[in-house]
């Protein structure tokens, strides 16, 4: 174990072992040494411990949680168990390229704000071929919310976007920022907006794809989670939302999950401001649920 580690790399994991492994694997790969890695176990899982057992790698360390707190939790406790200058998360079905950590670091080292916090681009995998996110990086005084949930230039996914796995932060950052555990949607949206409004944050890139950020049937699909009401509840309660954001939120998100008249009179109210907005949730809320669903996998709305 490194007694002075430069970055803590935090995996969040349940009941998937063989992922898990593949994502661990990419860890250990690195071309960058000084790192420990902090596996935690969110709830008794006898396969995951074992699966993890035969790595041997005096670098990982796994916390095995007594009951499950959820993905945001489970990234807390080990942010706070960690122990180097800068954070990477890493979600326990995602990958990274050899060079991620090393190549991010430099960029961070450069930086004359005290919270530098470097995403990348990603390859998005899902079984019919790759894309590779997102389409711009974040523009001059730009909003995040704005970059992460407004869609001026398609419908598609990917056009603003940053994904967990691609992050890298001072632990500093982490601990004054935590993530939110009351959410169970949109935790990685409503982070980078927290985090964002601090004036000694800056937001930096590696334009090149550095992680490999699979989609399949288990994951980043709206299927998982039909109903609106996780959604409506942060969008509601959110005051650093901006009109613009909240509109296109409303058009991507409330309109995909749309299910009866009275959350169409709140889509139309929210939206009728921003004709494109306005003109993408008209769309979705007409179109049969079904329908929506086997769309979302091929990237036509967002899915986080």
């Amino acid at each position: 174990m490194n007694e002075y580690p430069i970055v803590s790399v935090v995996i969040p994991t349940r009941r998937r072992p063989s992922l898990v492994v593949r994502a661990v694997e990419s860890v250990l790969r690195q071309t960058m040494t000084e790192i420990e890695l902090i596996v935690v176990i969110d709830g008794p899982d006898s396969a995951t411990e074992a699966a993890l057992s035969s790595i041997a790698d005096d670098r990982m360390t796994t916390i095995c949680l007594s009951s499950s707190v959820g993905g945001s939790g489970a990234r807390n406790v080990g942010i706070r168990k960690s122990r180097g200058e800068f954070i990477a998360l890493l979600d326990d079905d995602d990958e990274w390229s050899q060079d991620k950590l090393q190549r991010q670091l430099e960029v961070a080292r450069r930086s004359r704000k005290q919270f530098p916090v470097v995403t990348c681009r990603l390859i998005a995998r899902r079984p019919v071929g790759d894309e590779i996110w997102p389409a711009r990086a974040i523009r001059q005084g730009e909003v995040m919310c704005e970059y992460l949930l407004c869609r001026e230039a398609s419908i598609r996914q990917g056009e603003g976007f940053i994904q967990t796995s691609t992050l890298l932060a001072p632990r500093a950052l982490m601990l004054k920022v935590p993530f939110n555990t009351d959410l169970t949607r949109h935790q990685d949206w409503d982070w980078l907006i927290r985090a964002s409004v601090d004036g000694e944050v800056e937001f930096l890139w590696v334009w090149e794809p550095l992680v490999i950020y699979h989609i399949d049937a288990y994951r980043k699909s709206i299927s998982a989670g039909r109903s609106q009401d996780p959604s409506l509840s942060w969008v509601r309660n959110n005051c650093l939302i901006t009109p613009k954001a909240r509109a296109y939120f409303y058009a991507t998100q409330i309109a995909a999950r749309c299910s009866t008249s009275g959350h169409l009179w709140s889509i139309i109210l929210n939206t009728l401001r921003y004709p494109r907005a306005f003109l993408i949730a008209i769309g979705l809320a007409l179109t049969p649920r079904a329908l929506v669903y086997r769309l979302c996998p091929k990237g036509s709305i967002s899915c986080e």
